[in-house]
């Protein structure tokens, strides 16, 4: 079992940070928040830090948590955080996504999102 971390990442003009996943990850072309497997004896959120500088070339910090759950295949531990911008110009890692841009929320909403993002979207930062 893999344990993962994903982040909420606002910028100061309140957009949100996504990534499109790429082939042959599941649900590629599809676009997410930024994050993923957190290595073993890691601290998730020290984890997640890394995970989106690598992914993005963002510099965050992750605030609190809003979700954890678990999926049954793959089987994974998944977290979902909030975080901020800190610093740092959007810079794809390519192997692992195929883009990431800053969207608001209704330019994201009109997105194809992977896994449950559209419910985070509508029911965690609209409100």
């Amino acid at each position: 079992m893999a344990t993962c971390a994903f982040a909420i990442i606002k910028n100061n003009d309140d957009k949100i940070l996504l990534v499109q996943i790429a082939p042959p990850f599941r649900e590629d072309h599809k676009w997410n928040f930024p994050g993923g497997v957190i290595e073993d004896g890691e601290e998730l959120e020290l984890g997640l830090v890394r995970e989106v500088l690598e992914e993005t070339n963002i510099v965050c910090e992750i605030s609190d948590m809003t979700d954890k759950f678990s999926t049954i295949d793959p089987e994974n531990d998944i977290h979902i955080f909030n975080g901020k911008y800190v610093s740092g110009v959007v810079k794809p890692q390519i192997h692992e996504i195929l883009q990431a841009k800053w969207f608001t929320i209704e330019e994201a909403l009109k997105l194809p999102l992977a896994f449950n993002s559209k419910f985070y979207l509508e029911n965690t930062i609209l409100k």
